[in-house]
């Protein structure tokens, strides 16, 4: 199947939906891998801040630093082992799509 919209080609295109459809399986890793990527890039916009403005960090903040890098690094571990399951589910919930619209120019169509 492509996925574009047959009226313009754009890729933009979002699975109408429907109250029988399949949901893709999301894994749990990912929600915790989102939100540490998130801290970490907090935590060193921080540190860099603190660095340019040649102040001293503090212990707190070294450590929050590394315990969000540690909490990275194992949720991304653990969303890597889910990863093919995730692939395989998100690939079921695509076929399984029969209405899809487009972002861009509000294109409705059905696949058979």
């Amino acid at each position: 199947m492509s996925y574009r919209c047959p009226k313009c080609q754009s890729p933009k295109i979002m699975p109408v939906a429907s109250s029988n459809s399949v949901r893709p399986e999301i894994p749990k890793s990912l929600a915790i891998l989102v939100p540490s990527v998130l801290f970490l890039l907090l935590f060193v916009s921080i540190s860099l801040a603190f660095l340019v403005l040649d102040k001293k960090m503090g212990l707190l903040l070294q450590l929050a630093t590394i315990a969000s890098f540690l909490i990275f690094i194992a949720s991304g571990f653990m969303f890597w082992k889910a990863l093919p399951k995730f692939k395989q589910s998100m690939q079921t919930f695509m076929r399984a799509q029969k209405h899809w619209k487009c972002r861009q120019c509000n294109h409705d169509w059905q696949n058979s």
